[in-house]
């Protein structure tokens, strides 16, 4: 595989291309072209070169299409950090996705994002979702998640929208990566959880 590309980091002055994370992605037609191939397999092969990633949404390495690719294991360590992994899902790739609420009950809890450098933020999102989608051999694909499962679908789904977490943070109280760490072990430390 080629170098990969960087990430489009809004809070990066020198990033020349940032405006592809605040506008809505161009859907996928089927059959796929070569260069729709290209971005699927690159979107894949950067996210694969990550030690930790939850998800990863085209525009986030600089293309404008809607294509993302996620996964939630069952991991004993990370249900330390998140309780509330009710559903998993091994690594997925989803074309044209998109969701909807069931019912209006959210959960508020941290997040962070390689589009935005250095900061978390408390963001609240439903704890149930209805989703569709495609896999890249045009088969449609649909239905629930709940809880982790579903904040990072929402997480990435919204990145094709051309909606960043940081517009959603409560109170738009943005903190460190570091502070965010600092108050996850803190609170693991005393047996309960931050949200």
């Amino acid at each position: 595989m080629s170098l990969l590309p960087d990430y489009v980091v809004i809070n990066d002055p020198a990033c020349s291309n940032r405006e592809v994370l605040q506008k809505p992605a161009e859907p996928f037609s089927f059959p796929l072209s070569r260069e729709d191939w290209a971005i699927i397999k690159t979107l894949e092969a950067k996210y694969e070169a990550e030690e930790i990633c939850s998800g990863l949404a085209a525009p986030q390495i600089g293309f404008s299409k809607q294509a993302i690719i996620f996964a939630l294991n069952d991991d004993p360590e990370l249900k330390k950090w998140r309780p509330d992994i009710n559903d998993t899902m091994p690594k997925t790739i989803w074309l044209n996705p998109s969701y909807e609420p069931i019912g209006n009950e959210k959960h508020v809890d941290y997040e962070g994002c390689f589009s935005v450098a250095g900061l978390a933020g408390a963001v609240p999102r439903y704890k149930t979702i209805r989703y569709k989608a495609y896999l890249i051999d045009g088969t449609e694909v649909q239905g629930t998640a709940h809880g982790f499962l579903a904040r990072i679908i929402q997480h990435e789904i919204d990145h094709l929208r051309g909606i960043l977490f940081t517009t959603l943070v409560e109170d738009e109280k943005l903190i460190s990566i570091a502070e965010y760490r600092r108050l996850r072990q803190e609170a693991l430390d005393k047996g309960r959880m931050i949200s």
